[in-house]
This record gives structure tokens, sequence and C-alpha cells, in this order.
């Protein structure tokens, strides 16, 4: 009887189109290291930067439309290109997604108010929404599960390292340089891995016809650009205006289901979520993208606007959670080689928890060590939680359905990352919603005019940041329950090396 931990190795070098036909796997490697440190520093490093970017442009109402227009654009596409990648293999869709991130985030920095940022952030997602599903399909398609496992550790704590970076490298480049050069910066890391793919990755694809579902993308990318709308809006719009709202996005999203039911070759294939095991991972991938945008986006304002310290100071907090990131990565290989995909993350959902209570209770009198500690604490769970969904969601399916799979996985995180951000502007808004008629917001976050403020406008604003992020907070720990529940509808006996693992097939 053959060993379970090595015997899929041989059927996934078998199948792999990528290894038949003779690819570099350490070449792919080091461009998947190089992509992923691109998209992990491109991240943090813009989070780092905004309160600037808005004391210099303006526009704080257009705040999470930073953040929500490009994960909309990376979720809506991401799984196009998952589905394509099936169809016509991994290279050409990643290229051409790289092309478009290149082009995007030149743009950016050549934006001259945030209307533009946000447009041109559009193009930058459209593109980044191939680079991370096709880096983690890549890893699949080389890997047996076992292996996938301790791979998967190890790059995340290559993420970890570039969030590590990120904040550091944003706060200097506030400092010295101009703000567009935090955009600007990710350009050579992604010419280097174009590079270095064009002469290692070769594939050995079956070509044939295919029918592309232009109509579902429109209908998903329609759908939830109303729901996103609604929630960032919602001020504005009033109770029965965002109602409207939300009722034309779930009837426009009902169309794309029942749509994609029809079709032959699907973008979203309704098949696979017949599988326990892609439901439980996509539920919990979109409960860990909300949750950690909520860190991420929002903790730097706290720290900027409501205690009164330099980006770096709350770059330095950002880069204590990304530390521990790598630690949790690590842990998480470790305890699903030697337990469950489910013990895995349900320890990942207690570090959620221990640490979103004490973002809860942030306090200027506490400091940003507390800050800190509690981004520590969630970084640890993210580590724990986030590669293990997809390992597990690749184990139930066979290479045909390996981009599907995958880019499901990543296209519900960036979901959360998007939907949440909207709920979270949407909070945000309301409590501020006297203070964003002037400019005492935008004037706060930046440290040489900070002072200017008069104390009628400095302890009204500061108070309305504090009790603006601690809601965001609040509604972070209820998707934090999400993820434990996820966590737990996956089969007690999956595991990297053993288990039944119900593989769906195309």
């Amino acid at each position: 009887m053959s060993d379970p931990a090595t015997a899929p190795r041989d059927a996934a070098v078998a199948l792999s189109p990528i290894l038949a036909a003779g690819s570099n796997r350490r070449w792919i490697i080091v461009a998947t290291v190089v992509l992923i440190f691109m998209s992990g520093v491109e991240g943090t490093v813009v989070a780092t930067a905004m309160p600037t970017i808005i004391a210099q442009l303006g526009g704080f109402d257009f705040f999470s439309w930073v953040f929500s227009a490009y994960f909309l654009a990376q979720g809506v596409t991401i799984p196009i290109y998952g589905r394509l990648a099936d169809l016509f293999g991994r290279k050409r869709v990643l290229f051409f997604g790289l092309t478009l991130f290149l082009i995007g985030t030149i743009l950016c920095g050549f934006a001259t108010n945030m209307l533009a940022l946000v447009i041109f952030r559009v193009i930058q997602g459209v593109g980044a929404g191939a680079v991370q599903p096709i880096n983690q399909t890549l890893i699949g398609d080389i890997y047996p599960p076992a292996q996938r496992a301790k791979m998967a550790g190890f790059f995340s704590g290559i993420w970890g390292i570039a969030a590590i970076v990120g904040p550091v490298l944003g706060a200097f480049v506030i400092a010295q340089l101009q703000w567009y050069w935090v955009f600007w910066i990710s350009v050579p890391a992604a010419l280097l891995g174009f590079a270095i793919l064009t002469f290692a990755l070769h594939e050995r694809i079956e070509r044939r016809n295919h029918s592309i579902d232009y109509l579902g993308a429109l209908l998903m990318a329609v759908g939830i650009g109303f729901l996103l709308y609604a929630f960032i809006q919602a001020r504005q719009l009033g109770l029965v205006n965002f109602a409207i709202m939300i009722g034309v996005s779930v009837a426009i999203l009902a169309i794309f289901l029942r749509h994609e039911a029809r079709v032959a070759e699907p973008i979203l294939p309704l098949a696979l979520w017949r599988n326990s095991v892609i439901v439980s991972t996509n539920l919990g991938s979109f409960g860990v993208g909300a949750v950690v945008m909520a860190s991420t986006s929002f903790l730097p304002a706290y720290i900027q606007g409501v205690m009164g310290y330099s980006p770096i100071v709350a770059g330095y907090a950002l880069a204590i959670c990304s530390v521990t990131w790598i630690g949790g990565s690590a842990m998480g290989g470790y305890v699903m080689l030697r337990t469950s995909y489910r013990h895995a993350t349900a320890i990942g959902g207690l570090f959620l928890v221990a640490g979103t209570l004490m973002l809860i209770a942030l306090d200027p009198a506490r400091g940003p060590w507390w800050a800190a500690c509690g981004t520590s604490l969630v970084g640890i769970g993210m580590g724990l939680s986030q590669n293990t969904y997809t390992v597990a969601a690749q184990s139930v399916v066979d290479w045909q359905q390996r981009g599907t799979a995958t880019s499901l996985v990543s296209f519900s995180r960036m979901l959360g990352q998007t939907i949440g951000t909207a709920i979270y502007g949407g909070v945000v808004n309301f409590t501020l919603a006297g203070l964003l008629g002037g400019d005492a917001v935008s004037r706060i976050m930046d440290p040489s005019l900070r002072t200017s403020l008069s104390p009628a406008e400095f302890g009204p604003v500061t108070d309305g940041i504090a009790d603006a992020v601690r809601n965001v907070y609040f509604v972070s720990a209820l998707l934090v329950l999400l993820i434990l529940a996820a966590g737990f509808m996956l089969p007690k006996d999956l595991s990297p090396t053993r288990g039944r693992h119900n593989k769906v097939s195309s």
C-alpha cells in the first residue's frame, strides 16, 4: 500500500502540464517569491501612506474607495483569471494581468486628486486579480498536498516579510520622497517576475475551443458594484435609497446565479459549491479578508489621528503584526501536517478573537504598544488561517479545476476585503457625519498641520475618529465568528496527508 503522503506526488507530476513541459521549478519559485513580495509591499505601503495622501490631495470621503475600488476590481477579475488559467494555461493569463497591473501602478503615481487615484486603482486592481491566484495555483501545480502545506507557510512568510518592509518603506518614502513613489516602487519587482517566468515557465496545454462567460462576469461585477456603492454611500443615500440599492444588487446577483447554472462553461462553476470543503474554505476566506482590512487600513488613522504619533510609529505597529503573521504561517503548516485543516483554523480563530478584543479596547492612554499587541495576535491568527483554506480547497479538486478552486478562495478573500472595507467605510462615515464637511479630519492626519487646529476642533475630531475606529473593530469581531464557524465546518479527518479528499473533477 502506498504512503498517502507520497502517493499524490506522482499524480501531481503526471497531471501537471507545467512539469510535463520541462519548466524550471526552482526559477518558477523565485519568480513567485518576487511577485508575492511585490503584492505584500504594495498593500501595506499604500495603507501606511494614505493619511499623507489625503492631507495632500484632500477628499477624505474617498478614503474607503481607494481600497474598495482596488479590491472590487481585483475580486471581480480573480474568478475570471482562474477559469481562463484552467482553459488556456497559467502563463499567458498571468502575463496579461501583470501588464495591466504595471499600467495602473504607474498611472496611480500621476494622480492629481483622489477621484483620479481611485480610477487608476481600478486599473491596477484588474491586473492584480491575476497575480495572487495564479501564483498560488502554480504552487499547487508543482507540489503535492503534503509539500503544499510546508510551502504555504514559506510563501506566507515571504508575504509577512514584505508586509514588514512595506509600512517602514512607506514611512521612509513619505518622509524623504513624494507620495507617488509608494506606488512606483512595485514596478521593478513586477518587471523582474515577468522576465524570469518568460524563460522558466513552460506549459503543455491541449488547445481546443472554449466559450468564455462574458455575460456572467459582467453580471457579477455590476451586482457586487451596486452592493459596494450602497455600503460606502449609505449616509448620503438614506435608508430608502440604501435599501433599493441592496435590492438591485441582490436581484442582479440572483440573475447571475441563474445564468451560471445554464451556460456550458460558467465563469463561476456552481458544481464546485456542492463540496462542503469548498463552501467552508470560501466562507472562512471571506471572513479573513474582511478582518485583515480592519486591522491594516484603519489602525494608522487611529495612531496618527487620535494618538498623535508619526507615520513611522504607525508603520512599526503594522510591521509587528507582520512578524507574528510569519510565525503563525509556520505554525499553520506544522498543525496542518500533524493534525488537520480544522485544527489549524480553530487555533487561528482563537488568536483572532483575542487580537480583535484588544483592538476594540484601544485607548490613547495605552499607547501604540497596545495597538501593536492587538494586531500581533491578529497576525498569528491570519497566518494560521489564510493558507490553510487555500491548501484545503486545492486538495479536493483535480488539476483541471485547480485554478478555478484556488481563484474562488482568493475571490472570497478579496470580496471580504471589498465588502468589509465598504462596511467599515459606512461605519466611519456615519460616525464622522458632522466632521466630513470641512478639512479638520485631513489636517489632523498631518503632524505639521495638527497644531493648527483650535481646541474647539481638536477634541471633537479626535473623539470622532476614535469612536469610528472602535466601531469598525466591533464589526470585525462579528466577522471573526464567521471564520470560527467556517473552520469547524471542515471534516475532522481532512489533512494534507490523510483523510477523504472528495475530489471534484471537471
